[in-house]
Protein backbone atom coordinates (compact mmCIF):
# COMPACT_ATOMS: atom_id res chain seq x y z
CA UNK A 1 0.00 0.00 0.00
CA UNK A 2 2.87 2.40 0.74
CA UNK A 3 5.25 1.16 -1.98
CA UNK A 4 4.31 3.84 -4.57
CA UNK A 5 5.25 6.48 -2.01
CA UNK A 6 8.83 5.17 -1.63
CA UNK A 7 10.14 6.49 -4.99
CA UNK A 8 8.53 9.86 -4.28
CA UNK A 9 10.03 9.97 -0.80
CA UNK A 10 13.45 9.01 -2.21
CA UNK A 11 13.30 11.84 -4.80
CA UNK A 12 12.23 14.33 -2.14
CA UNK A 13 15.06 13.37 0.25
CA UNK A 14 17.62 13.34 -2.58
CA UNK A 15 16.52 16.81 -3.68
CA UNK A 16 16.78 18.18 -0.15
CA UNK A 17 20.29 16.72 0.26
CA UNK A 18 21.36 18.22 -3.09
CA UNK A 19 20.09 21.64 -2.01
CA UNK A 20 21.92 21.36 1.30
CA UNK A 21 25.15 20.73 -0.61
CA UNK A 22 24.92 23.93 -2.65
CA UNK A 23 26.35 27.11 -1.18
CA UNK A 24 25.20 30.41 -2.68
CA UNK A 25 27.40 33.50 -2.56
CA UNK A 26 25.67 36.73 -3.58
CA UNK A 27 27.91 39.38 -5.07
CA UNK A 28 27.74 42.84 -3.55
CA UNK A 29 24.63 44.64 -4.76
CA UNK A 30 23.10 41.20 -5.62
CA UNK A 31 23.91 41.54 -9.34
CA UNK A 32 25.41 38.07 -9.67
CA UNK A 33 25.57 34.93 -7.59
CA UNK A 34 28.00 32.06 -7.40
CA UNK A 35 26.74 28.61 -6.57
CA UNK A 36 29.28 26.19 -5.15
CA UNK A 37 27.73 22.82 -5.92
CA UNK A 38 29.14 19.84 -4.01
CA UNK A 39 29.07 16.60 -5.98
CA UNK A 40 30.37 13.98 -3.58
CA UNK A 41 33.83 15.13 -2.47
CA UNK A 42 34.18 17.44 -5.51
CA UNK A 43 32.72 20.75 -6.64
CA UNK A 44 31.33 22.73 -9.52
CA UNK A 45 31.08 26.53 -9.61
CA UNK A 46 28.07 28.06 -11.38
CA UNK A 47 27.93 31.79 -12.02
CA UNK A 48 24.35 33.02 -12.46
CA UNK A 49 22.77 36.38 -13.19
CA UNK A 50 20.38 37.94 -10.68
CA UNK A 51 17.52 36.44 -12.72
CA UNK A 52 19.06 32.94 -12.50
CA UNK A 53 20.50 32.64 -16.03
CA UNK A 54 23.68 30.51 -16.11
CA UNK A 55 26.53 32.78 -17.25
CA UNK A 56 29.51 30.43 -16.85
CA UNK A 57 30.38 27.14 -15.18
CA UNK A 58 33.65 25.58 -13.97
CA UNK A 59 33.41 21.86 -13.25
CA UNK A 60 36.05 20.33 -10.98
CA UNK A 61 34.54 16.82 -10.86
CA UNK A 62 36.19 13.64 -12.10
CA UNK A 63 34.65 10.38 -13.23
CA UNK A 64 35.99 8.42 -10.26
CA UNK A 65 35.37 11.19 -7.67
CA UNK A 66 39.01 11.04 -6.50
CA UNK A 67 40.93 13.08 -9.07
CA UNK A 68 38.92 16.30 -9.05
CA UNK A 69 38.88 19.32 -6.79
CA UNK A 70 36.66 20.69 -4.05
CA UNK A 71 36.12 24.39 -3.39
CA UNK A 72 37.42 25.34 0.05
CA UNK A 73 37.16 29.15 0.27
CA UNK A 74 35.29 31.53 -2.03
CA UNK A 75 34.78 35.27 -1.75
CA UNK A 76 33.58 38.14 -3.94
CA UNK A 77 35.66 41.30 -4.16
CA UNK A 78 34.01 44.30 -2.48
CA UNK A 79 32.97 45.79 -5.83
CA UNK A 80 31.52 42.47 -7.04
CA UNK A 81 33.63 42.36 -10.21
CA UNK A 82 35.52 39.19 -9.27
CA UNK A 83 34.93 35.93 -7.42
CA UNK A 84 38.13 34.45 -5.97
CA UNK A 85 38.23 30.86 -4.74
CA UNK A 86 40.57 28.05 -3.73
CA UNK A 87 40.31 24.32 -4.28
CA UNK A 88 41.97 21.23 -2.91
CA UNK A 89 42.39 17.80 -4.42
CA UNK A 90 39.49 15.44 -3.70
CA UNK A 91 41.87 12.48 -3.61
CA UNK A 92 44.42 14.04 -1.28
CA UNK A 93 47.00 14.47 -4.06
CA UNK A 94 49.48 17.32 -3.48
CA UNK A 95 48.08 18.38 -0.08
CA UNK A 96 50.43 21.40 -0.08
CA UNK A 97 48.80 22.83 -3.22
CA UNK A 98 45.97 25.34 -2.81
CA UNK A 99 44.83 25.85 -6.41
CA UNK A 100 43.43 29.36 -6.68
CA UNK A 101 41.10 30.76 -9.33
CA UNK A 102 39.07 33.84 -10.05
CA UNK A 103 36.07 34.68 -12.19
CA UNK A 104 35.84 38.03 -13.98
CA UNK A 105 32.34 39.45 -14.42
CA UNK A 106 33.48 41.80 -17.21
CA UNK A 107 35.08 39.03 -19.26
CA UNK A 108 32.70 36.26 -18.14
CA UNK A 109 35.66 33.95 -17.75
CA UNK A 110 37.51 31.89 -15.13
CA UNK A 111 41.27 32.26 -14.66
CA UNK A 112 43.84 30.19 -12.76
CA UNK A 113 46.07 32.28 -10.51
CA UNK A 114 48.49 29.32 -10.43
CA UNK A 115 48.89 29.68 -14.21
CA UNK A 116 49.71 33.37 -13.78
CA UNK A 117 52.14 33.35 -10.82
CA UNK A 118 53.03 29.70 -10.07
CA UNK A 119 51.74 27.02 -7.72
CA UNK A 120 49.82 28.56 -4.80
CA UNK A 121 50.52 27.09 -1.35
CA UNK A 122 48.29 29.13 0.98
CA UNK A 123 44.83 30.62 1.27
CA UNK A 124 44.26 34.15 -0.03
CA UNK A 125 43.25 37.49 1.41
CA UNK A 126 41.45 40.19 -0.55
CA UNK A 127 42.28 43.90 -0.32
CA UNK A 128 39.94 45.60 -2.77
CA UNK A 129 40.67 43.92 -6.10
CA UNK A 130 44.12 42.72 -4.99
CA UNK A 131 44.72 39.09 -4.02
CA UNK A 132 47.47 38.34 -1.48
CA UNK A 133 48.70 34.77 -1.21
CA UNK A 134 51.87 32.65 -1.27
CA UNK A 135 53.39 30.70 -4.14
CA UNK A 136 55.88 27.88 -4.21
CA UNK A 137 59.52 28.79 -4.77
CA UNK A 138 62.23 26.26 -5.63
CA UNK A 139 60.93 23.68 -3.11
CA UNK A 140 58.23 23.20 -0.45
CA UNK A 141 60.27 25.15 2.11
CA UNK A 142 60.71 28.12 -0.23
CA UNK A 143 57.51 30.18 -0.24
CA UNK A 144 57.14 33.54 -1.92
CA UNK A 145 54.51 36.16 -1.05
CA UNK A 146 52.44 37.25 -4.04
CA UNK A 147 50.07 40.15 -4.66
CA UNK A 148 48.03 40.21 -7.83
CA UNK A 149 45.79 43.06 -8.96
CA UNK A 150 42.73 41.62 -10.71
CA UNK A 151 41.89 44.93 -12.41
CA UNK A 152 43.83 43.80 -15.48
CA UNK A 153 41.07 41.23 -16.11
CA UNK A 154 38.08 43.60 -15.79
Amino acid sequence: MFRPALPILFMLVTGIVALAQTKTLLSPYNRTRALIVSIGPESRVDIRSSSGVLLRQKDFTSGDRSHGETVAHAQWTADGRFLVFTTGSSGGHQPWHVATYFYSIGRNRFYSIDSIVGAIVSDFALHGNVVSTTRLGVDLDDRKPVTLSLNRWR
